[in-house]
């Protein structure tokens, strides 16, 4: 990880979609489901207007700074130990979004797949592969995402085809049956998604050989990315609606096995999972990669190993008892997870956003 890391323009385009997409389908949806009911998807939407808004200042605020993650911007405009406790905060938020990232394919594999086998090995062997992933460097991982984002783009495909038959448009009206308020205020649980991409923008964007055009490219990246998820939403509630939405953990897969493509395919959720396989890796390894690279900008840290096994161990136990138990899980989700997220992803950049505009007109900020 000290070598001098180069990402391409495409991969960082790649990688938003891939860091957003797997949760946000089964397990956001679900949860916010439960909250708002057929108002999901309109929730969601909203979410996402707010979610690129502080996408877009982030990477503002990084091209200021092109060679700081945003550990050292936050050093920078904010004194160095307020930049070593954020440090040490985005630490431990990368180790939980990385358990929460990891359930999403420990729970398909889990309750639908591997029934008797025991949740711990599923935890253990996946949690494995992804500190594998680490060790090999980010470069590694995020070459993943072309993979995993064409397998969103198989798994949207497939989807589509396979349940527009069974959608019913009234399923989805009215809009804004609880009130455009309750769309706001349930848009919170979308963050627990959004964060990830925002704060890992913060960590890997000094890593981009040709830093060109970024605020294009990872406006259009955001505008994909909540198009290819919101259609999830949208069709879950059309197919199955609201009332059978809030019943399922994992919502993606019971969509899927409504889908026609099931009289063809009888296993085609094991297809479904197996597109979306590779994005699933990329976010959750990539929020372990930031975590550790975040300890290491804190602490200096050289030896990747020093610090990589510790934390397997620690992610593992963290990954475990996040899920063992899915009402558990989803009850984290729902509180106090996605409002941690959203205080941290909104409040950070809007933090440094006021600092940096503050001291360059009082002219004391040096890129």
């Amino acid at each position: 990880m000290m070598t001098k890391i180069q990402i391409s323009r495409t991969q960082y385009f790649l990688i938003l979609p891939n860091l957003l997409f797997a949760k946000a389908i089964g397990i956001t949806a679900g949860v916010t489901a439960r909250k708002v009911g057929g108002d999901t998807w309109t929730a969601m939407t909203v979410g996402f207007v707010v979610g690129i808004l502080i996408i877009m200042i982030m990477t503002y605020l990084n091209s200021k700074f092109p060679e700081h993650t945003v550990i050292k911007l936050s050093e920078t405009l904010l004194g160095k130990w307020i930049g070593i406790f954020i440090g040490i905060i985005l630490t431990l938020f990368f180790a939980v979004a990385f358990a929460a990232s990891a359930n999403v394919m420990t729970m398909h594999l889990k309750e639908y797949f591997l029934l008797e086998t025991p949740f711990w090995l599923i935890c253990l062997v996946y949690i494995l592969l992804c500190m594998y992933g680490v060790f090999l460097g980010i470069e590694n991982i995020i070459r993943f995402s072309l993979i995993g984002f064409l397998g969103i783009l198989l798994t949207n495909i497939s989807m589509i085809f396979g349940t527009i038959n069974d959608f019913e448009f009234i399923n989805v009206l009215p809009l804004f049956d609880r009130g455009f308020a309750a769309s706001i205020t349930n848009s919170i649980y979308i963050f627990s998604d959004l964060a990830m991409a925002i704060l890992a923008v913060g960590m890997i964007y000094p890593m981009v050989d040709k830093k060109e055009h970024i605020a294009s490219i990872t406006f259009w990246a955001m505008i994909i990315s909540m198009l290819l998820i919101l259609i999830w939403p949208l069709f879950e509630l059309g197919v199955m609606g609201a009332g059978a939405m809030k019943q399922y953990v994992v919502v993606c897969m019971q969509q899927v096995r409504c889908a026609q493509l099931t009289r063809y395919f009888p296993r085609y959720e094991l297809i479904m999972v197996s597109f979306f396989t590779f994005c699933t890796f990329v976010q959750s390894a990539t929020m372990f990669y930031c975590s550790v690279y975040s300890f290491k900008q804190v602490t200096g840290i050289k030896k990747d190993w020093y610090i990589v096994l510790p934390f397997t161990a620690v992610l593992f136990l963290m990954t475990y008892f996040m899920a063992h138990d899915h009402n558990d899980y989803i009850r984290f989700l729902t509180y106090p997870w996605a409002h941690i997220c959203a205080a941290l992803s909104i409040g950070l950049p809007l933090v440094l956003l006021a600092v940096a505009l503050v001291k360059k007109k009082a002219g004391n900020v040096q890129n």
